[in-house]
């Protein structure tokens, strides 16, 4: 699928800048609707049954619609749905501004409206950055752990933008400020984001593109499901983030609190742990973007899950210290900042542009059944297990689901089928430091040996033997060299003949000599047989 390109240079340089600015912006008042509907709802209510009524309304809204909308989407566009649905969310977010404090059941339609259109601009960003990085010819993994770290960021800082403007401007000032970030991120896709089906219609012809019929709506959607359950990778990777999902709200709303209750009974705590592991994800993701290129997937999200994955658990079952607890909290947010983009990166290269949609809001919707699942379940567990036993199960759960990577590791391994896109090859910009340094350790490897005059063969991968050593022929070996055009390999190959030629040379001149002082004794032998014998 060909994208249109910009005219001018620097706006096509900056279409991925822009469409990721935008997605911040979102997050940013989304954080701040999120705390401020809730609060809006509990002053004018009183009732915390209806702020969960309220969430959960929106919350459905956005997982349901994020599947049953996709079709439509594919007919509109990822770029106009994008544009459309920001501009709609400004509007729904004004009229909750205007009408939220007179009726409990219209508070209710607008914010499931809100979840829908949110949904749909969020689906649409994700599914137009494909086609930008396709048109830029960037590691997809790369952007992804760029675009993660810039997420996470966003996210703090909407939720402390958003106690701040709520504290000053109140629920109602904090909700028209979200209006007009959906107005801001609507105005960056516009003037930075160029529409991929323009392009493609071009490059088709207008004829054919008008000759193209659309799926029906039913059609469409049995075909994104179709797709889905075809795709083994997929769906362990789906499986994978509704278990991650689960297990880390219950950490976020029963472990932590009631270990922050249990031991040091301050809530201040409570923003202590969730900072350390936001910012831990923030710093990983800035290291984990600069490395991408050159890790090999499948590695980085099973060292990625590992480490940070039960361990960050079990800490709170053996330590009191919250000193120990925030370091462990951020060197796994570190860790585990390989595991979403990997996923993202796979994603975006391995699921067709016409499909993306409907197989993202598939994937999006199971990930997400997770999160309300793992509040409910932790709570039962921790009060008939109690805390410590509740944690230690939890955690080896946890490690149980991480150990499927490597159970299953013939899916897995798929990761790195649709590995990372090499550098353009523009002859005037060199590539990377070291770059494929790390997949040239980690992945295949094939060793040529020549010791004590003769050759062998071996194959790795990483620390796995592939082919143990095994004897060559030196014809075979010198020819297979020969074939590898590198001026140094071809000097060291030519110095090893020559010093072998050499070394031939001078042990033919030595059994040469030895031959003649043989045939000399020989001679003096025969020589002395000879003689006549005197009596």
């Amino acid at each position: 699928m060909s994208v249109a390109t910009p005219k001018s240079p620097w706006r096509r340089r900056a279409a991925i800048p822009g469409l990721v600015a935008a997605e911040a912006i979102s997050v940013i008042g989304g954080r701040m609707s999120f705390l401020a509907i809730p609060w809006l709802v509990l002053v004018t209510t009183g009732s915390p049954v209806k702020v969960g009524i309220v969430a959960g309304a929106e919350t459905l809204a956005y997982v349901l619609s994020g599947v049953l909308a996709a079709p439509l989407q594919d007919r509109i566009g990822s770029r106009t749905t994008s544009i459309l649905s920001d501009g709609a969310s400004a509007v729904v977010m004004a009229a909750i501004a205007l009408t939220g404090r007179f009726g409990f059941g219209v508070l209710i339609a607008l914010s499931m409206l809100a979840g829908v259109l949110r949904a749909q601009a969020d689906r649409s960003k994700n599914n137009l950055l494909k086609p930008l990085m396709d048109a830029a010819g960037t590691d997809f993994t790369r952007v992804s752990a760029a675009r993660e770290g810039v997420l996470r960021t966003s996210g703090l800082i909407g939720a402390s933008v958003g106690g701040v403007a709520i504290a000053a401007f109140g629920a109602i000032g904090a909700i028209w400020v979200d209006a007009l970030s959906f107005l801001v991120g609507a105005a960056l896709v516009v003037f930075f984001v160029p529409d991929p089906a323009r392009r493609a219609e071009a490059g088709a012809g207008s004829e054919a593109a008008a000759a193209t019929p659309h799926e029906p709506y039913l059609t469409a959607l049995r075909g994104g499901f179709t797709y889905f359950r075809n795709e083994p990778l997929l769906r362990a990777v789906t499986g994978m983030l509704f278990f991650t999902n689960l297990f880390n709200q219950a950490s976020a709303v029963v472990f932590i609190p009631m270990w922050v209750l249990t031991v040091l009974h301050s809530p201040v705590a409570l923003g202590t742990v969730g900072a350390a592991y936001a910012l831990g994800m923030i710093a990983g993701s800035v290291v984990f973007a600069t490395l991408a290129p050159y890790l090999p997937r499948y590695s980085a999200l099973v060292f990625g899950y590992f480490v940070g994955g039960a361990p960050r658990f079990l800490i709170f079952a053996i330590s009191d210290d919250l000193t120990v607890i925030v370091i462990v909290t951020f060197l796994s947010g570190m860790v585990m900042c390989s595991v979403n983009p990997t996923i993202g990166a796979v994603i975006y290269q391995r699921v067709p542009g016409p499909m993306l949609a409907r197989a993202g809001g598939i994937i999006m919707a199971i990930a997400m059944a997770g999160i309300p699942l793992g509040g409910v379940l932790a709570g039962v567990v921790v009060e008939q297990l109690g805390f410590v036993n509740g944690v230690l199960l939890s955690s080896l759960l946890y490690f149980a689901v991480t150990l499927t990577p490597v159970v299953r590791h013939r899916v897995w391994r798929e990761l790195n089928d649709a590995g990372a896109r090499a550098p353009a090859a523009d002859p005037s910009v060199a590539l990377p430091k070291g770059y494929g340094l790390a997949a040239a350790a980690l992945g295949p490897r094939v060793t040529l040996r020549y010791a004590d005059g003769a050759w062998t063969v071996h194959a790795r991968r990483g620390a796995r033997t592939l082919a143990r050593r095994r004897p060559v022929a030196p014809k075979a070996a010198l020819h297979a060299l020969s074939r590898i055009e590198v001026p140094a390999v071809q000097a060291a190959v030519r110095e090893l003949v020559d010093r072998e030629h050499d070394t031939t040379r001078s042990q033919a001149a030595r059994l040469r000599a030895e031959l003649g002082r043989m045939e000399y004794v020989m001679s003096d032998i025969s020589a002395g047989m000879r003689a006549p014998h005197l009596p």
